[in-house]
């Protein structure tokens, strides 16, 4: 298993559209199968070394839910009794949240997240082996009536997933059961033959942002880009510091997503404020989509990882 290193990879523009156009649908198949099958093995390690308490962190857009819902439903396949908790669901109500320096809101910190009622419920959750965990209402931003139940069976795996999944004050909770962490990333820029970068790692991730939160926040693009370098801020704070401690690091980059993405943030981007802010970043982004070609989305699985972010207007009804 791979741990993370600092030195992005790199995926060839032109030779990934030569294949990607020959048969569109076997690259698109072959992309999502390699992917599934790298969590098969981040599975079968997990069962391997009997680590029953997983803690999968990443940044913003990274693609954690699909990579938790994935390695759950593998070791489901293999008879594991296991559960997936989302560490969202501990926010604070919104208006109990701390603020950054200019008094906007941050939802970088783990200090949104409410530290001692976790650890409240995963000590009722060891000693009685049940608890209910909250679910959160991120668009009342309050949490909901409503629970979800977790029964602890010993030796089954439990999944915490979120941005801070690998910051010590979660860690804590455990009770010395045997853990492993998980980073996940987009950890791969898209270059020329000379190594030029026509679209980094994490340009790619404020696409996925963007996209996303068209559909499922009605957020337009300026929208997104405005609160984009706090989410970066908060990385380099939060996240960061913590992802060397991970025991597996998973690129969740697929070479085709450039393609996918190029007419629908391009038609996101083509009504940006002339007098908004981030010009410049808008203008890079715009001139890196203007070297790919566009492809189909028909050729996208229906389980693929970028169903987290690439949804068609119906679907997110």
């Amino acid at each position: 298993m791979k741990r993370y290193q600092n030195k992005m990879e790199t995926i060839l523009v032109n030779e990934t559209a030569e294949k990607l156009f020959q048969n569109p649908q076997a690259f698109f198949t072959a992309e999502e199968d390699a992917f599934d099958r790298k969590m098969q093995e981040v599975c079968d390690y997990v069962i391997e070394r009997q680590a029953t308490v997983i803690l999968l962190a990443g940044p913003s857009s990274s693609g954690k839910t699909t990579t938790a819902k994935k390695l759950l439903s593998h070791l489901r396949a293999r008879g594991k009794t296991a559960e997936r908790i989302s560490l969202d669901n501990f926010y604070h109500p919104r208006s109990q949240l701390p603020t950054w320096e200019d008094g906007s809101l941050n939802f970088e910190t783990i200090e949104g997240l409410d530290i001692a009622y976790f650890h409240q419920l995963m000590q009722q959750l060891w000693e009685q082996r049940e608890a209910d965990f909250p679910l959160f209402d991120f668009h009342k931003g309050c949490r909901r009536e409503k629970t979800f139940h977790v029964s602890y069976i010993p030796h089954s795996y439990l999944i915490f997933e979120g941005l801070h999944a690998l910051n010590p004050l979660f860690f804590s909770a455990m009770e010395n059961q045997p853990c492993l962490g998980i980073y996940v990333s987009v950890h791969s820029d898209f270059v020329l033959e000379d190594q030029k970068i026509l679209l980094s790692g994490r340009q790619l991730r404020l696409t996925r942002r963007i996209i996303r939160d068209q559909i499922s926040r009605g957020s337009t693009a300026d929208d997104t880009i405005a609160m984009w370098d706090k989410v970066l801020k908060g990385e380099e704070l939060y996240i960061r510091p913590y992802r060397s401690t991970a025991d597996i690091h998973i690129n969740t980059t697929h070479s085709f997503e450039p393609f996918l993405y190029r007419d629908k943030i391009k038609a996101a981007l083509s009504d940006y404020p002339a007098d908004a802010p981030y010009q410049d970043m808008v203008k890079s982004l715009k001139a890196g989509y203007d070297s790919f070609l566009s492809c189909d989305s028909r050729y996208l699985s229906a389980d693929s990882l970028i169903r987290e972010f690439y949804k068609e207007p119906e679907e997110g009804k």
